[in-house]
């Protein structure tokens, strides 16, 4: 078994390409275009190939929601399906407001939420810093 490689620069996990084909049993080329459709940009290393895991499970949770439109991946037998093409219920490429909505920080408590993480960290994605604290905040 080919494990992928993974990096980590403190912003979140990049992962080779071969990740997408161990988890999904799809070809690289397939694996390529799963990032194409999703709006990811791959980055090349030397020879390996790595895009950003942190970005494709936002995009995923996001496409998973309920009432999220149906999704055909490339490769798919729904992709190749007449009744599934003309439904306006499932969509072959990510939409720039699926991408909205996997960049809001909400998301990310969404996320958190769903692993069963402490709720106190989740509040840490919700709110934002309001700026420099009063007086009366710093003597708390």
């Amino acid at each position: 078994m080919n494990i992928p490689q993974r990096l980590d620069f403190g912003g979140g996990d990049i992962v080779e390409l071969n990740y997408l084909c161990e988890i999904f049993g799809i070809c690289r080329r397939t694996a390529a275009k799963y990032l194409t459709v999703l709006h990811i940009k791959p980055m090349t290393i030397g020879n390996k190939t790595f895009f950003s895991l942190n970005t494709f499970k936002r995009i995923m949770f996001v496409l998973s929601r309920p009432g999220a439109p149906g999704f055909l991946f490339p490769g798919s037998s729904g992709k190749n399906n007449p009744r599934f093409l003309k439904d306006e219920r499932f969509i072959s490429e990510v939409t720039e407001d699926i991408l909205k909505q996997a960049m809001d920080p909400t998301i990310m408590a969404e996320m958190a939420a769903s692993d069963g993480r402490d709720m106190s960290i989740i509040k840490q994605y919700v709110t934002r810093p309001t700026g420099r604290p009063t007086k009366k905040e710093d003597k708390e």
